[in-house]
């Protein structure tokens, strides 16, 4: 299945030594006289994989869309450049996941013994023989530019589509789908046996999915037209200053965050977003925030400013940060590459963003308001190893759950979406059953923040509910379907469930499921921020709720002496025992006509264990020896 989400217009706005042998298997490739054996798979192809579940006549919507349209593939141009990074598998993985066990165990003598990234390197990450065969390969094949990141779990090359076939024994097609030009690889990615058992994927051989950014602009029709008051509660939804958060979710004597620093990823010219900040902090008496760009592409990489997603997305990430946390120590921005043909960001680019954050191990805590359909994913595996890494050095990434609802997977003819639903006349299009999840949300080693809807009286908390504003037109007058407005949550299909959950949540539980705490999202109860020089402009989805719990955490973390640990097993632990620490969420639901799931009472599929009350969070935390610590 694929997933061609188009961003939102402007009226919306929106990766041992080795034998001898393995050199000969080199000479041998050049001479293409490998036998079928000596080559195994390595990564399914999204097509290939279409095709087959069409044939077998077992498949959804989103496959049947991709094999016809893959019917029609050509060759991709033999002069176009594409740019891959070759994930690497981790060493002794079993053992990683050992040690980010023992390392939050207050039981273990590893508690607390955080990994540098050097430790990490020598203890976990590929070997550099095994960095130097897949290189020699990549070379052999016609590759250039090749580039090893610092923990050698990825190996960035630009190559042509003849030294994608010749490295990996798959083609390149271009066709249209949902209204662009894409390409992909029409079979599975195979490697030399020698190298089996090394890499692990290879990210960048197709640009089928459409990566999106979670925050929600509304129609000014759209937002007059809906009921902002909770007649159960009498809270009212009302747009809120960021630095007002903090009173609204019990901030109390929770110290700032003013001696942690905190990362966010995003892509392209992150200028403006800087000068937004500074404004941001002007306007509100805050000191000057020290913020920089890190870039995280290869070298001669193009950062161009992505005004119509990527400005409002960015401001409110660093503005929801800097005013829920009341300031940290230093802002960086780990920014992708961006065109605006549209060739970049890449699910390669954003790996090796999420990669440059952790290799650096200088920002404690990540954000990350952007994501995939789960099935889309093709480096999910590889963003897995990374996140691995930030748990072994104490780092959290925190990671907005999506705002499509239960309908991650859906879009329309002409790509728009996610989420979407029905047509221009209200009739529903899609298999109101169909649900799906975002990556890297799904992530075992990120904590997904799911959203809700906050009501209030002034700066006073009254209650929250699931985050749901039902449908809208996708880009109106562009796009006049449907599309659902909500909060993810969901099962994950592809990663097993961690232990913290089947602890907390039963043995049914044996995938992971998301999301884990959630914080404001609704358009009526969002945001004001500074937005390409205007202030006030007001925002909401799940890129305000995971701002929010960065917030949140990093004034923990610089209570505490940056001294706590990845959270969610301790999370799990004791706030089902301890419900002074959080706000329960129990109505509303993420689908649409009675499917989704509904909010309940403890943990639920729309908003986790719901929202934090800062100061008794911060209290407990403080006084429990064994939290994340």
């Amino acid at each position: 299945m694929t997933n061609n989400v188009a961003t939102r217009g402007v009226k919306q706005v929106r990766k041992l030594a080795l034998p001898l042998a393995l050199s000969l298997a080199f000479v041998s490739l050049s001479a293409h006289a490998e036998t079928a054996g000596s080559w195994i798979e390595a990564q399914k192809s999204l097509v290939a994989s279409a095709r087959a579940d069409v044939q077998g006549a077992k498949y959804t919507a989103r496959e049947a869309e991709l094999a016809a349209a893959a019917n029609g593939a050509g060759s991709l141009d033999a002069s176009q450049t594409v740019d891959i990074a070759v994930a690497l598998n981790l060493r002794n993985e079993a053992g990683l996941d050992a040690f980010n066990k023992a390392v939050n165990d207050p039981q273990s003598p590893q508690y607390g013994k955080f990994l540098s990234g050097e430790q990490f390197v020598q203890q976990y990450g590929p070997t550099q023989a095994q960095v130097d065969a897949v290189v020699a390969h990549l070379k052999q094949a016609g590759f250039q530019n090749i580039a090893v990141s610092a923990n050698r779990l990825l190996v960035n090359a630009s190559g042509s589509p003849a030294a994608v076939a010749a490295a990996f024994r798959t083609n390149l097609v271009a066709f249209h789908l949902g209204g662009r030009q894409v390409y992909a690889n029409d079979a599975s990615v195979s490697v030399p046996a020698a190298l089996g058992g090394v890499v692990k994927s290879v990210l960048g051989l197709d640009n089928l999915a459409r990566i999106h950014t979670y925050h929600y602009l509304a129609s000014p029709q759209q937002a007059s037209a809906r009921v902002k008051v909770n007649a159960a509660t009498g809270g009212t939804e009302s747009a809120h200053n960021p630095t007002t958060f903090p009173a609204i979710y019990d901030v109390g004597s929770t110290p700032t965050a003013s001696n942690t620093s905190v990362g966010i990823i995003t892509w392209g010219s992150d200028a403006q977003t800087l000068k937004d900040l500074k404004t941001f902090a002007s306007n509100n008496g805050l000191s000057a925030v020290t913020a920089s760009v890190v870039k995280t592409g290869k070298s001669g990489s193009t950062y161009s400013d992505d005004v119509d997603n990527g400005d409002v997305e960015w401001d409110l990430d660093s503005q929801t940060i800097v005013g829920v946390s009341g300031g940290v120590k230093q802002l960086l921005l780990y920014t992708a590459p961006y065109t605006t043909s549209g060739t970049h960001p890449t699910l390669a680019d954003l790996t090796n963003a999420y990669n440059g954050a952790v290799t650096a191990n200088v920002a404690k805590v990540i954000n990350v308001s952007l994501g995939v359909n789960e099935a889309d994913a093709t480096g999910q595996s590889a963003d897995d190893a990374v996140f691995k890494q930030a748990v072994a050095q104490g780092q959290t990434f925190s990671v907005a759950a999506g705002d499509a609802g239960v309908y991650q997977w859906s879009t329309d003819s002409e790509g728009g979406g996610p989420g979407y639903v029905a047509n221009s006349s209200g009739t529903v299009e899609i298999n109101l059953g169909t649900y799906s999840v975002s990556e890297p949300a799904t992530s075992p080693n990120v904590i997904a923040v799911g959203g809700t809807a906050l009501y209030t009286s002034g700066t006073t908390y009254v209650s929250e509910s699931t985050w749901n504003e039902g449908l809208e037109a996708i880009d109106s007058p562009y796009d006049n379907n449907q599309r659902l407005w909500a909060t993810g949550g969901g099962v994950s299909a592809n990663e097993t469930a961690p232990s913290w959950q089947t602890s907390a949540l039963g043995s049914s539980i044996t995938h992971r499921v998301v999301p884990d705490l959630a914080f404001d999202a609704a358009y009526d109860s969002g945001t004001l921020i500074v937005w390409d020089g205007q202030s006030n402009e007001q925002v909401g989805g799940t890129s305000l709720a995971s701002p929010i719990f960065v917030g949140i955490w990093a004034r923990v973390q610089s209570g505490l002496s940056n001294a706590l640990g990845f959270p969610a097993s301790s999370l799990y632990t004791y706030l089902p025992a301890n419900s002074s620490l959080l706000h329960d969420v129990t109505s509303g639901n993420n689908g649409y006509n009675g499917y989704g799931y509904n909010a309940a009472v403890g943990w639920d599929y729309t908003t986790g264990w719901g929202s934090l009350d800062i100061s008794n969070f911060y209290n407990f935390v403080q006084s429990t020896s064994n939290f994340a610590r």
